[in-house]
């Protein structure tokens, strides 16, 4: 602000006598009277020069009509406070901004991060309330009492966790024991909230078709074996899908 009051003082105080000669042009001196007049009119065009970026429409005529030595007061204005000052005062708005997301960010996962420690503490609650024997196991007799057990739905529905998924969910991470885990059970809740993502789905479609190739390698080499020990395969496995 006090390079602007300076160099608007500067410009109306050097102007003043090329105003009042009544031998310049006149339609020239009403254009400066009204840039660079006063005080007041000089600090507002100085305003402009630096923020709107059309100083050359306000330099040019008084370098070209006033005098070629005005041509060094504006360049060395624009140079130090236009592109120099008003781009490090930009730089650091930018900077201060860019920390501030990243801050914000940070935050944002760091909330995330306490959001699943706190859900899943409180399906380990849950886990330990309906494991009868506390043996860290859960089965499937253990799990169908706790549902009849007073409070037991409303609670899953705090946790957002349906009754009828849940009971799916129990026969899928069943690696056939008949129990799982408090780990099993934790992970598996929490992939069963929301909606199943593309990454999800691919890596099952890839695991789908390692599965697939395998077969059809196994297949290939029982039909070698059979052919080499001049034994038929039976019809379910001598035929292709």
């Amino acid at each position: 602000l006090l390079l602007k009051m300076g160099f608007a003082l500067i410009m109306c105080q050097s102007l003043h006598s090329f105003i009042m000669d009544e031998s310049n042009d006149l339609d020239f001196r009403i254009w400066l009277n009204q840039t660079y007049g006063d005080f007041f009119k000089s600090l507002y065009t100085v305003y402009e020069i630096t923020f709107s970026g059309g100083w050359p429409n306000y330099t040019r005529p008084v370098i070209e009509k006033a005098s070629p030595l005005y041509a060094i007061i504006f360049l060395t204005y624009v140079t130090v406070v236009v592109f120099a000052v008003i781009r490090i005062v930009t730089a650091l708005f930018i900077k201060e901004t860019l920390m501030c997301a990243a801050n914000n960010a940070e935050l944002a996962m760091e909330d995330k991060r306490r959001a699943g420690e706190d859900y899943r503490r409180r399906l380990e609650e849950f886990f330990h309330s309906v494991d009868g024997d506390g043996d860290g196991n859960l089965t499937d007799e253990e799990f169908l009492e706790a549902l009849q057990l007073p409070g037991v739905q409303a609670y899953l529905n705090v946790l957002d966790i349906n009754m009828k998924e849940l009971a799916h969910l129990f026969q899928l991470l069943d690696d056939g024991d008949g129990v799982i885990t408090i780990n099993e059970f934790c992970t598996g809740i929490t992939h069963l909230k929301g909606q199943a993502r593309a990454l999800d789905i691919t890596l099952l479609h890839h695991e789908a078709l390692k599965i697939q190739t395998e077969c059809s390698r196994l297949k290939d080499g029982m039909e070698y074996l059979a052919k080499s020990l001049g034994c038929p395969l039976p019809p379910l496995l001598g035929k292709r899908a």
